[in-house]
This record gives structure tokens, sequence and C-alpha cells, in this order.
């Protein structure tokens, strides 16, 4: 069912004052399916609260996968008028059935990326979902991508084209031996073979038609050539016509029984297309939200809405962010200013945001904006005059101000634009007052906008109601469409008169003519407006350079965490390379001492302390430390054969004489002389561990595998893994699974650029334990998977 034909918090005068229609538009050309376009232009804000969280979720998750390019709508017709008459017995044509079994396809596929997500928020979407794989086979087996039937759709078709394709052939042979032959040079027109009627025939000219024997089939325009079949060709293209109907009548019997098929498995069908159209409605909703930068609004039980640095969705880059609060404290905004300054638009946004968010779309603000729980939206904006109902337009705003009265209660959002205009100033303004107080009293949640100064005042002083003004300019009085909360708008008639050419003695005159404590109000608003810019301005920028340093900030501790991970590296790998080093060179020594040729070599004392100092130098040129170097013996004294352990070399020996601040260290049949501040005792009992763990340590890698096995699984997912990551993962994965004797395995990678998938499948196919890698089919994932055999 679509979201569309559900219940909805705003009538659609609502909805058309807030230009609800222009978004719907945007998610609308984004679809790309039939029955999803008839959704997405059914959308409307829902009542249900609890479905409204489930809707946003839906979009969050399939806006992920869209990001990931895990997930992509292909193209699909509406199938229901197609699966109806199949139902009723009808004979569809091959290209409606080629576009039914498109439609099957482009259910399945994205069927299969969401399945793989195990979202239960998308639980009862996918369970409407029934496999035709076999309808599917049987359709595309029989008609190809042009709607054509092809060779496969029965054997008969098959042997009926290949008899088809020799009759052709034998009586187009037969009719041009014809036209070669000389018997017929005079009267033949041109020495051509040609078509009529599905018969090759000869063109002969009209004037000997009685000199050649044939059948005439048709003649020129002119009249001066006859297209006539030779007589010695008839059997043969009788022939070609039999085999014609014979085809025709086979490609119709399997016409009728693809469409029986069809109808059959009518209501399976709509089902899963209707399923892709909701996937296809939940994905425009991604591309749009993702094109409008929007995020996920908080969703709160309170009846109250925060836009915090919202953006109009319909201005696009022109969009100024505004911050709207109507919480707890906040009832009612009122809203004041000049025309032209943006009033409209602020109060338009806060109506279209939940529009929007009721209707499952995600809003363009910061993630600090929430909307909490309505129960209806009413606004009352611009000029609705009636000629027909004789409505002027104080009247027609009466009407909708009543309406509102009916419908309010603590969870109504109500919108007003102009509240109390058209009528004389004094009334209208009186009349504005005493339905925000009615507002007030019944809890109600709204924003209104006015030039009245009544107004004004009364939201300076009732509890609940907060005066906000659009930003003008103070020296060209231009609108910056910034909207100022807590302080009142001035009307600036007098400054605007001046700036566009009114005569100065004209605005002195009508200053003049204001009250006094009128023109004192003015003033004294001008005054604050202007202080309020200011103050404004400044507060902008500095959150503006807040924000700049704090991104700044944030980039500098990533680079010094990246340069420190990038040090520790190097330093790990220099370290690594000098110990390798050191060990080929104790090995060299072992290896030449152990030679029946070579002499016994003694390393002195002086080529070891050379040896120490060298190592040293390049550790402290690389920043290499040896946090461990500094450790010495508990006692500093060393008996001969302790066993100990030489720290820079990373190697085992035992003392042969202690030399004080140096000692003599044998490993194997090599002695050195090594500092004492690099030397580490190790006690006999871990010495004789040492000598007889080889079966311990055997048992233990036994039983490790025997671990490693149980908790082998057949499936992996490394999506949102880059390559280097995955890599060591999937290893892993491999080996405990060919403990396990765990086969087929499934890897999970999406689809996205491509790169982590064939990455992977080439480490795969060289892996010993791999025995045969593949890409998933249809019902496996397809390409989003791999299938890996293990030997």
């Amino acid at each position: 069912m679509s979201v569309g034909s559900a219940q909805t918090i705003a009538d659609e005068r609502t909805l058309e004052a807030l230009d609800f229609a222009s978004v719907r538009d945007r998610v609308v050309g984004a679809t790309r399916t039939a029955r999803g376009r008839r959704f997405a232009n059914e959308l409307a804000p829902l009542t249900d609260f609890a479905v409204v969280r489930l809707e946003q979720a839906r979009t969050a998750i399939v806006r992920q996968l869209v990001a990931a390019a895990d997930l992509h709508v292909l193209p699909a017709v509406d199938t229901e008028p197609h699966t109806q008459a199949a139902a009723l017995g009808r004979t569809l044509g091959s290209a409606d059935l080629r576009a039914v079994a498109d439609a099957i396809s482009a259910a399945a596929a994205a069927y299969n990326v969401l399945r793989e997500e195990k979202a239960p928020e998308l639980g009862a979407i996918l369970t409407r979902y029934t496999p035709l794989r076999d309808l599917h086979r049987a359709l595309t087996d029989a008609i190809d991508e042009r709607g054509t039937i092809t060779d496969r759709a029965s054997p008969a078709l098959g042997r009926i084209r290949r008899n088809l394709v020799n009759a052709q052939n034998d009586a187009r042979d037969r009719v041009s031996s014809i036209v070669r032959s000389g018997k017929y040079a005079r009267v033949i027109q041109d020495a051509v073979v040609t078509i009529r009627e599905g018969r090759f025939v000869v063109p002969i000219k009209a004037e000997f038609s009685g000199e050649f024997p044939g059948i005439v089939h048709d003649s020129s325009s002119s009249g001066q050539t006859l297209f006539v079949e030779p007589l010695a060709a008839l059997e043969t293209n009788n022939r070609l016509r039999t085999l014609r109907i014979d085809e025709e009548r086979e490609i119709q019997r399997i016409l009728e029984e693809l469409s029986r098929s069809v109808g059959v498995h009518a209501s399976e069908i709509e089902s899963n297309v209707e399923m892709l159209a909701d996937i296809d409605v939940l994905v425009a909703k991604a591309n749009v939200a993702r094109s409008m930068d929007a995020i996920v609004p908080e969703l709160v039980e309170d009846a109250i809405v925060h836009v915090e640095r919202g953006r109009h969705p319909l201005l696009g880059d022109r969009a100024i962010p505004q911050t709207i609060p109507l919480d707890g404290q906040t009832r009612l905004l009122v809203i004041s200013g000049p025309n032209m300054g943006g009033k409209t638009v602020a109060l338009k946004m806060v109506g279209l945001f939940v529009a929007m968010t009721y209707a499952g779309m995600q809003i363009p603000a910061s993630a600090e904006t929430k909307v909490g729980r309505f129960t209806c939206v009413i606004a009352d904006i611009g000029d609705e005059q009636s000629i027909v109902a004789n409505a002027s337009t104080f009247s027609a705003h009466l009407s909708r101000m009543r309406e509102m009265f009916d419908r309010a209660d603590a969870n109504t959002l109500v919108l007003v634009d102009e509240i109390g205009g058209g009528t004389e100033p004094g009334a209208g303004a009186a009349l504005a007052v005493a339905m925000l107080e009615r507002l007030l009293a019944v809890g109600a949640c709204g924003v209104v906008t006015t030039h009245a100064t009544e107004l004004k005042l009364f939201a300076s002083g009732a509890a609940g109601v907060v005066n906000a003004s659009v930003r003008f300019d103070p020296q060209t009085f231009r609108p910056t469409y910034h909207l100022d909360v807590g302080a009142p708008g001035q009307s600036l008639a007098f400054p605007l008169a001046t700036a566009l050419g009114i005569d100065r003695a004209i605005v002195d005159r009508a200053q003049a003519l204001l009250d006094t404590r009128e023109r004192d109000y003015e003033s004294a608003l001008a005054e604050l407006s202007l202080r309020s810019a200011e103050l404004q301005t400044e507060r902008e920028a500095l959150s503006s350079e807040r924000r700049a340093a704090e991104r700044e900030r944030g980039g500098l501790a990533g680079d010094r965490e990246r340069f420190e991970a990038e040090r520790r590296a190097f330093a790990e790998r220099a370290e690594e390379r000098m110990q390798q080093s050191l060990r080929e060179f104790t090995a060299e020594l072992q290896r030449r001492a152990a030679s029946a040729e070579a002499k016994r070599p003694r390393v002195t004392a002086s080529q070891s302390a050379l040896l120490s100092r060298t190592a040293e130098e390049m550790r402290r040129a690389l920043g290499v430390t040896n946090e461990q170097r500094e450790q010495k013996p508990d006692d500093g004294v060393f008996q001969p054969n302790d066993p100990v352990r030489i720290t820079s070399l990373r190697q085992d020996g035992t003392v042969v004489e202690d030399y004080g601040d140096t000692v003599l260290v044998a490993i194997g049949p090599m002695k050195t002389v090594v500092k004492k501040n690099d030397v580490q005792k190790i006690p006999h009992r871990q010495a004789d561990a040492k000598r007889q763990r080889s079966p311990e340590r055997a048992k233990r890698v036994e039983g490790a595998k025997l671990e490693a096995a149980a908790r082998s699984m057949p499936e992996l997912d490394v999506r949102g893994k880059r390559y280097i990551e995955a890599e060591p993962i999937v290893d892993q994965w491999v080996d405990e699974a060919a403990l396990a004797g765990n086969s087929p395995l499934r890897l999970i990678h999406g689809k996205g650029t491509g790169m982590l998938g064939r990455g992977l499948q080439e480490f795969l196919r060289s892996h010993p334990s791999v025995k045969s890698v593949r890409y998933g089919h249809e019902d496996e994932g397809s390409g989003g998977v791999t299938i890996i055999e293990l030997t």
C-alpha cells in the first residue's frame, strides 16, 4: 500500500499554501518505476507518529545504501494492465511480456540488496516478495530485450526457423539461377531477386509479360515493371510460405503459454512490483535528501518544532539558514518587519519541514533540529478572496480562522500570514490579539506574521509568545533574509520611501503627522533593531570563526594522529630492520664458527662496544627508543652459566664471565662482551621451560586450530572496509573455514566501485585452501557477493 493512501495531518489548502507539491515533485522526478511515480505523487504527511518514525528510519537506511552505491532501482513499467489482461485469459504481446520480465528482475534485484541489510524496519516491505525465478527465466529465454521471440523459446520454433533459413536459401538460389540464365535476359527488367508478399519474384518488363512463365504478384508505380514469381520456383516459395505460417503459429502458441503463466502468477507479480514501487519511493527520497544535504530530524513526543539553521528546500543555494524555536517556552512566534523581507518564507519553512518529516522525507537543516508529535497542521497564507463565493480577503481570512479554532488543541501547529489583516488596522489588530489569546488558551503552537504594533507589544508581554523580526541592512535598508528571534521588527516605511526616491518633504510631513508616542516607539524600535542586527552579525561572525577554528583544530588533531601513527610504524619497521641485521650478523658469526676451515671467532670488548654505539646512534637518528634497554638485573651480579637475554640483539645466551660493568656472554659458539644494562637475567625455570615447550606448544597450536574451527562461519560481511583492512580478515576466515570443513562460503563485499570485490577475488584465487571463486547468482546477491569453494 502506498504512503499516500493513509490519512494526513494537513488538508489540501494547507499543503498548497506550504508549496508541499513542489517538494513532492522532486521525489516524483527521482523515481525510476511507473508505479513508484504514482506512489510518490500520493505522498502526504501521515497522522500516525509511529509510522512517521518508521518511514524516517527506512529513508535513513536506504540513504546509506544509496550513498555506498549498493542500491539502485532499475526502470520498470506498471505491470497491472498486463497481469489483469493475462489473468482474464488474454494473450499478451512479446513486448508486454518482456516488460513484465524486466519488472520481475528489478524487484528481485532490489529485494536481494535490502535482504542483506537484515533491517527490521524494512521487514514489512520485503515480506511481500515472492521469488519468481522460473517464470522470469521462461520469459527472458523466450523474449530478448527488444521484445523479439528468440529461437530458444521452444525446440519446435528453433527447428522451424532453421528449416526456414534453408528454404529461403533454396528459393533465392532457384530464382537467382533463372535471373542469371540467358534464356530470359531480354524480358528481365533488372537482374535482381526481390520479394513480394513473402515470395521471391523477378522484375519483368511489362511488354514481355507473356513470354515469361509465372504468376504476377505486383507491378511498379509506372506500370513498366511486373514482379513475377517463376513457375519453376513455385514449389520452393510454397514451402517457404508454409514454414512462415508454422513459425507464426508456434510464436502465437508460445505467447499464449507465457501469458497463461503470467496470469497464474498475477497476484505475486503485482505484490513484487508494489514492493519495488515502495523501495523506489524510498530511494527517491534518499536521493532528494542527498541533493539537499538533508538530515533526519529528532522526533520527540512533545508538540514542538525547533528548526536549527534550516534552509528552505525550494530556494536552493539562495536559502539563508534560519533558527526558529517553537518549544515549551515559546508556543507562538510573532514575526514582524517590512514586506519582502522573508517573513512568509520563514513561516512556510516551519510548516513545510513538519509536512516533509511526516511524509518520511529528510529536511535541510542542522542535526539539532527537532520535530514533535502533531495531530493537525493548518495554515492561512496568501490572498484567498473568492469572487464566486462573494467573499472578500478579510472574510476568507475569518472563515479560515474559524476552522483553526474548531480544530486547534495542544497538538496543533497553526501558521497565519498577516493575522488580522485586510480590515481597519486598529480593529484587525485587536481581533488578532484575541485570536492569539485563544490559541494560547488551548495550548496550540504556531507562527504568525504581522505589521501591527499592538501585536508586537502583546508578544513582548505575554508568556509563551516571542517576537521575531526579519533583518535589513541598516545602511542600505535592503533585506538580508535573516531572522532575529527576540526582537520585534520595524516597518521602515519612511527610510524605504526615502531610499526609493520619494520627495524628502513628503517623508518629513508624514513623520510629523505620526502620533508622538508612535513616533517615539518607531524611533526606539529602530534603535533596538539596529543594535540587535549588529549583535546578531557579530554573533554569527564569532560562530563562524568558532566553527572554522574547530574544523582547523579537528584537522590538526587528525594530522597529528596520522603523523604519529606513521612515525610509530616507521620506528617499528626501522627497529625490526636493525634487529634483523644484527641477527643476521650473529648468525653469520655462528656459521663461520661452525665451519671446520675457520678459526673460532671471538668478539672483543671494543668490537662489542662499537656495535652497541652504532645501534644506539641509529636509534637516536630514527627516533626509536627501546623501553627495556635501561632495565638492570636486581643484584647487578652475574654467575657463570646464568641464562640471560641480550635486549639489543634479541638473543638468549649464557654468562661466561662477569667483568664488572660488562659481561661475557656465549650465544651458541659465539662469545661477545655486552654492557650489563643491555642484559636481562632469565630465571632458570623459565629457561628450562623454553627448552621443553615444543611439545606443549604443539598441543596449544592444535587446541587453537580446534577453537578456530569451532568459530568458523559460512558467511562474512566486509562492506564498508578498504581492501587493506578486509584482506587479513578474509584470510583468517578462510583458514578457519578450511579447518571446520565449511564449503561453500559466502563473502559479502557490496558492489560500490567493484574494487573491493575484484581485489578480494584476486587474493582468494591465490589462496592455497581455495578451489574456485565466482560472483553470486541473482538469488545469491549477484555482483555484491562472492561464492568460494574450498579444496
